[in-house]
């Protein structure tokens, strides 16, 4: 793929997500869609479907680059089907959560299934295509690895969406990275790949930057957090530098999967469900300490990119770069857990911050003064 394909597939995806996601503010209005009643923010009258509008600026985007740009080579038809049902499938119940607020457990349930699914078909058609030959244990825990890395992938970005803009900041930089990984390492799906969600994610920001006037809701988040989990196991299939360049994604997508593990050990040490939702994450940590959504994003976007800059340098085997990052990681966790457990504010004035900022405390637990 030439330079000039790559700038198309950006190009696409941005103007059809600026023409969408107005489209999808109109029609939340019109069919009074609004935020649903145990969602996240407390402003009911802000609509919650933009999934759409970014599923539909992705989509757009990759359907000239597969019909025309894309080479022909064996690990592109293994993965398109991949993409189209596993998109499918996390979009449909990522909009049936945004009507309906599903039970966590049934969406878990669901979330598992598309993970099993896409670990299931990508390596059956790798193999179908001569891409890999596994033997039966090195299958089985390849299986078990994909499975486990794209609900990991799909939960982290289901949970960082919790105030204006975050999310889609954090998905604009990572796909960003990934991106430049792709252009360097001769990997065009990577690189199409991440720049559609690039230009999806930045269309979207400008109407989702705070105050936000559209939420991309589960569809979007769960979306974002299936490409990344695809896209990251494309690096690998080239089967080169497996460990760093696994690490390196990781790393990428540092700040939603260092939250995650937050809120799972949180949780569990206070006898929560692990998947119950609550309003400790670390925007929430911050958002108390500085009351500001734009502070708060402007502070975990750039955080976000510092570990983009480390990923890529640690899949291209700098491995002080991986050393680096795992320093700035562990002493981020070590200060957010410290945080979460002393936090110590009266509940009346975390409500207050809380509904300043647009968020709903209808969820909230803290220690009272």
């Amino acid at each position: 793929m030439s330079a000039t394909d790559h700038i198309i597939t950006f190009a696409i995806s941005v103007i059809v997500g600026l023409i969408l996601t107005p489209v999808a503010i109109g029609m939340a209005a019109r069919w009074r869609i609004a935020e649903k009643p145990n969602g996240r923010t407390g402003r009911g009258e802000i609509a919650h479907i933009g999934g759409v509008a970014i599923i539909g600026a992705i989509g757009f985007s990759l359907i000239p680059v597969f019909l025309f740009f894309l080479p022909q080579h064996p690990v592109n038809r293994a993965f398109l089907p991949v993409i189209i049902a596993s998109g499918f499938l996390i979009f449909l119940l990522g909009i049936i959560d945004d009507l309906r607020s599903l039970h966590y457990l049934y969406k878990l349930f669901f979330q598992i299934t598309v993970s099993i699914f896409v670990a299931a078909g990508g390596l059956g058609l790798l193999e179908y295509f001569g891409l890999i030959a596994l033997s039966m244990p090195a299958a089985v825990l390849a299986f078990v690895l994909i499975a486990l890395w794209m609900l990991t992938t799909t939960t982290s970005f289901n949970l960082i969406d919790g105030i204006d803009g975050l999310a889609s900041g954090i998905a604009a930089i990572s796909a960003g990275a990934f991106a430049a990984v792709g252009l360097v390492l001769g990997q065009p799906m990577v690189a199409v790949l991440s720049l559609a969600v690039l230009g999806a994610a930045l269309a979207f920001l400008r109407y989702n930057f705070p105050p936000a006037k559209i939420f991309m809701g589960d569809s979007g988040s769960l979306f974002f957090g299936m490409m990344f989990g695809l896209i990251s196991l494309l690096l690998l299939v080239p089967g080169e530098y497996l460990v760093m360049r696994s690490l390196g994604a990781a790393i990428i997508l540092s700040v939603p999967l260092l939250d995650t593990g937050l809120a799972f050990i949180r949780r569990v040490l206070s006898g929560r469900p692990p998947f119950e939702a609550d309003h400790m994450h670390i925007h929430h940590i911050l958002l108390f300490g500085c009351g500001s959504t734009r502070k708060v994003d402007l502070m975990l976007w750039s955080l976000s990119a510092v570990f983009g800059a480390l990923g890529i340098l640690t899949i291209l085997g700098y491995a002080a770069a991986l050393a680096a990052a795992a320093v700035l990681e562990l002493l981020i966790f070590i200060l957010a857990l410290h945080g979460m457990v002393t936090f110590d504010m009266s509940r009346e004035k975390a409500e207050r911050i809380l509904s300043e900022c647009g968020v709903s405390s209808s969820s909230m637990a803290v220690h009272n003064d």
